[in-house]
């Protein structure tokens, strides 16, 4: 059975969201031999672009906490805010870097066990047309046109894509249902799904 996935599969497992245990377990199953992940090299570069804007947006903010943490110290009743504040102010700057090694272990993990699809011409052109066509984002218009060239070229019988940016992705269900691939929204629904269909 092939598992397609894309960005926000590796920010969950990067990020620690409340579904990144089924990712964890999907990858097992594909470690075991039991299943098939596949991920285009464009999404790990955006999951990579996306932990760097959100450093960026931490890095504002801790900035803004900072200074606003100053002003209140300058009032009596306020004056120990600051020492109160420093484990939150400390989170905003230290988690970039546990996050970065969890991303860049989701990332390798995926590489190692996984089948990473790249991007040639055809497919940066395939997404442009389905991006005029459909209306989805450049980013997910090259997701979208890299996991259909590879159930094109892939005879397997059982294949799943996951993502849990449905209101995007939406618009293709019946397009994936013509190339008799299941489309769904959650990591859990995922994992049960996949664990049906294996388990025979």
């Amino acid at each position: 059975m092939i598992v397609y996935v894309e960005t926000n599969f590796v920010l969950e497992l990067a990020y620690l969201r409340p579904t990144s245990d089924n990712c964890q377990r999907l990858l097992e199953l594909a470690r075991n031999d039991r299943i098939d992940i596949v991920v285009s090299s464009f999404a790990l570069v955006e999951a990579r672009l996306a932990w760097q804007r959100n450093v960026k947006r931490r890095n504002r903010l801790h900035a803004a906490v900072r200074t606003e943490l100053g002003e209140l110290s300058r009032s009596r009743p306020l004056v120990d805010i600051p020492t109160q504040s420093q484990a939150f102010v400390a989170a905003l700057i230290d988690t970039a870097q546990q996050d970065r090694a969890r991303l860049e272990i989701a990332i390798e993990t995926l590489a190692d066990i996984g089948t990473v699809t790249l991007t040639p011409s055809r497919t940066l052109a395939r997404a442009y047309e389905i991006e005029q066509r459909l209306g989805l984002s450049p980013q997910d218009a090259l997701v979208y046109a890299s996991v259909i060239e590879h159930i094109e070229s892939d005879d397997s019988p059982d294949k799943l894509f996951v993502t849990q940016n449905r209101r995007d992705f939406l618009v293709v269900e019946d397009d994936f249902a013509n190339y008799d691939c299941k489309l769904l929204f959650t990591f859990n629904a995922a994992e049960g799904y996949v664990r049906s269909r294996i388990a025979g």
